[in-house]
C-alpha cells in the first residue's frame, strides 16, 4: 500500500449555484476545451474524457437495427472510431447504458465482442423499467462491444463518456490518471434553503482541491442520485464549458430514488461568476434535471493529468463474477439488516488500489441502502454515502469503484431488511511502477473542499 493520505483539513461548505433554464433546452455539445498538460511518457491505462456522445439507440436505429433487442439476442456495437473514441489505441470504454420499455424482467450484459458471453450482468431491470447504469467494458474484436439481452424485448441506449488507452501506441499523450478519495457526500439539495429543484433546473457546483492541484484536475468520479422525482425524467451532468449534451447521466422514474456512477468533466472557476460563488481556480460542473427532483452528489475519485503521485492506471478484464451470496461465492448468505460483510477481490497485488465492479442487489425484503467502502483502512469508517438504493423485491445494479488497498478487500453494508448481493469485476486501477509524468510529491493529500454559495 502506498503511504496513506490524510483525510484531515477538509471543510464541507457544500453549496451550489442554481440557474433555472427551460426544460427543453438542449444542444449538441461543442468540443470541450482542453487545458494545457504535460505529455505522458507512457499512456497505457490512462483515461481520456470525451464529451458525452450517443453511440446506440435502438429506438432510432442508431448504431443498431431500429428494433428492440429480443430474448437471448445480442447486438455488436461499433465503438472504436466513434463518439471521440479513437479507431486505434483504446482498450476499454466508459459507457452509460440506458434501458427503456422492456417487456419482461431481464438483464443486459455488455462484454468484449468476439469473446464468450460471461456469467455477469451490466444492467438488471424489471418489466416497464426506465433507468441507466455506468458500464466499463473492454473493447473486443474490431473495437466492438456486444450487448446481450436475456428475456423479452427492450430498447437500449448507449452513450460514451470516456476511454482508457490499451497500450503505449496512443498519438494523443494527454491522458489522465485516476486517484481515489474516501467516499463523501459533497452536495445534497435536500439541505438547500431553496428547496427541491424544479423541472428544468441546472445546478452548478464547485470543488476546491487547493491552488497547487486545481489546474491539474479534469474529471470527477461521483455517485449521482436522483431522489423523489415528481415524474419520470433524467439528469445530465457535464462540465458546463459547452452547451448541455443530449446524452443523459441518470434516468429515473416518478418517485423512485435512482443512483448512477458518473464521470463528470470539470472546468475552472474564473471568479467572475455571478455573486462570486466559487473560489477562483476551483473545478466546477453542472447537473441538469428534466423533472423536479432532489440531487445527491457523492465524490469517490477524480482524474488528473498525471500530476499526482497517487495517480493510477486502468487494467481492464472480461466481466468476472466475484460475489454471489445466493451461491456463497465471496460472501456467505444474504446480508441482514444492519449487516456488514467483508469481500476480497481475486488477483490482488501490492500495486492494486481500486476494483471496478458492477454491484447488484437482488430482491431485498425491504427498501434499503447499500454502501461500499474500504475494509482495511481504519481512518476511513463507514461513510454516509450510498452506492445502491434498491426497493423491496427489486433487482438493481450500479457501478462501484471500490478502494481495496492494502489487502484487496472491501466492506458492504445493508441498511434494512435482508438482501442478496452480486458483484462482477471488470478491471482494476493500479499504481504504475514508475510515474509517467512529473509528480507533485504531495504526500498526505487531503479531501477536496466542497465550495460555493447557493442562489437562483
Amino acid at each position: 500500500m502506498r503511504k496513506f493520505r490524510t483525510l484531515l483539513g477538509a471543510t464541507l461548505a457544500g453549496a451550489c449555484a442554481l440557474a433555472v433554464v427551460p426544460g427543453t433546452a438542449s444542444a449538441a455539445p461543442a468540443a470541450a476545451p482542453q487545458q494545457a498538460t504535460a505529455d505522458l511518457a507512457d499512456t497505457t491505462g490512462a483515461y481520456y474524457e470525451v464529451s458525452p456522445a450517443r453511440l446506440m439507440d435502438t429506438r432510432e436505429g442508431l448504431g443498431a437495427p431500429k428494433a428492440k433487442i429480443g430474448p437471448l439476442a445480442k447486438v455488436d456495437l461499433q465503438v472504436a472510431g466513434r463518439g471521440g473514441v479513437p479507431a486505434v489505441g483504446a482498450g476499454a470504454v466508459v459507457l452509460n447504458v440506458t434501458i427503456t420499455g422492456p417487456t419482461m424482467d431481464s438483464f443486459v450484459t455488455a462484454y468484449p465482442a468476439g469473446e464468450t458471453r460471461p456469467d455477469a450482468s451490466s444492467v438488471n431491470f424489471a418489466k416497464g423499467w426506465l433507468g441507466s447504469n455506468n458500464v466499463t467494458v473492454k473493447l473486443g474484436a474490431g473495437g466492438k462491444v456486444s450487448v446481450y439481452n436475456r428475456n423479452g424485448y427492450t430498447d437500449v441506449v448507449v452513450d460514451v463518456v470516456g476511454y482508457y488507452a490499451k497500450d503505449n501506441s496512443m498519438t494523443n499523450r494527454n491522458g489522465g490518471q485516476y486517484e481515489w478519495y474516501a467516499p463523501e457526500r459533497a452536495f445534497d439539495t435536500r439541505e438547500d434553503p431553496e428547496g427541491k429543484p424544479p423541472a428544468g433546473t441546472t445546478l452548478e457546483y464547485a470543488l476546491d482541491f487547493g491552488p497547487e492541484r486545481n489546474p491539474h484536475m479534469r474529471t470527477l468520479v461521483t455517485n449521482l442520485t436522483a431522489v423523489a422525482p415528481a415524474s419520470a425524467g433524467f439528469l445530465t451532468a457535464w462540465s458546463g464549458a459547452t452547451a448541455k449534451p443530449t446524452a443523459s447521466t441518470v434516468n429515473y422514474g416518478a418517485a423512485r430514488n435512482v443512483p448512477n456512477t458518473a464521470f463528470i468533466q470539470t472546468t475552472p472557476c474564473t471568479g467572475a461568476e455571478p455573486f462570486g460563488w466559487c473560489t477562483p481556480g476551483s473545478r466546477k460542473f453542472k447537473i441538469f434535471t428534466s423533472a423536479s427532483a432532489h440531487v445527491l452528489v457523492d465524490v469517490v475519485g477524480a482524474v488528473d493529468d498525471g500530476f499526482s503521485e497517487w495517480g493510477m492506471r486502468f487494467a481492464p478484464m472480461s466481466p468476472t463474477r466475484i460475489v454471489d451470496t445466493r451461491t456463497n461465492l465471496g460472501i456467505v448468505g444474504a446480508i441482514p439488516a444492519g449487516g456488514t460483510r467483508r469481500a476480497v477481490v481475486p488477483g490482488y497485488t501490492a500495486d492494486t488500489g481500486v476494483a471496478v465492479m458492477n454491484v447488484t442487489a437482488v430482491k431485498p425484503t425491504n427498501n434499503t441502502v447499500i454502501t461500499v467502502w474500504p475494509a482495511d483502512i481504519p481512518e476511513i469508517p463507514k461513510p454516509s454515502t450510498s452506492n445502491l438504493n434498491p426497493y423491496a423485491n427489486q433487482v438493481v445494479s450500479n457501478a462501484v469503484l471500490s478502494i481495496v488497498e492494502p489487502n484487496g478487500a472491501y466492506n458492504v453494508h445493508n441498511l434494512s431488511g435482508t438482501t442478496h448481493l452480486v458483484a462482477d469485476m471488470v478491471g482494476t486501477f493500479y499504481y504504475p511502477a514508475a510515474p509517467a509524468a512529473t509528480l507533485s510529491g504531495d504526500a498526505g493529500k487531503s479531501q477536496p473542499q466542497f465550495v460555493g454559495a447557493a442562489h437562483r
